[in-house]
């Protein structure tokens, strides 16, 4: 990685953004806070593998961060309390925490996606709304939406790339 962050800028810069996930997916104040505390832990253990060519810094935190997260659950085995959002796509973790810049290169992906697909990626991160409620809203079964969903994704990690 390179010189580009001290450990000490980078726990400034996200403490407070991985916490706010963490705690937004845990319900125990202590658990979150434990697994903060592992997730920065993991990140100065791993920063030398960072791959700036692969992807920004960001969006490699919030992955070591959702997949702590979900190495939470298993092990403590809380599989019908996992939420949505973790189970199923894990890399869209960074979404609450996008800054305006790259706000504006996710726009214009966005409008790059057939009308359906970014119908239902605005439905489901913008408005907050389930996988299931969005199938409702679009009156398409939830196998579809989640198909599209995927589909969606896809097509915008290949945009974004």
């Amino acid at each position: 990685m390179g010189e580009k962050f001290s450990k000490e800028q980078i726990y400034r810069d996200y403490k407070d953004k991985v916490f706010g996930y963490i705690r937004k997916h845990v319900n125990s104040l202590a658990d979150a806070e434990d697994l903060c505390e592992d997730v920065f832990v993991k990140i100065f253990e791993k920063i030398d593998t960072y791959d700036e060519t692969k992807s920004g810094l960001s969006t490699w935190i919030y992955s070591v961060t959702g997949n702590t997260v979900i190495d939470f659950y298993r092990t403590n085995h809380i599989h019908s309390e996992i939420p949505e959002d973790l189970s199923d796509e894990k890399s869209t973790i960074e979404e609450d925490y996008l800054n305006q810049e790259s706000l504006e290169v996710l726009a214009e992906a966005l409008r790059k996606l057939p009308r359906e697909q970014m119908d239902i990626i605005v439905l489901r991160y913008y408005k907050g709304l389930t996988l299931q409620e969005v199938a409702e809203k679009m009156s398409l079964s939830y196998g579809i939406t989640k198909l599209r969903h995927r589909e969606a994704l896809g097509r915008l990690q290949k945009l974004l790339a």
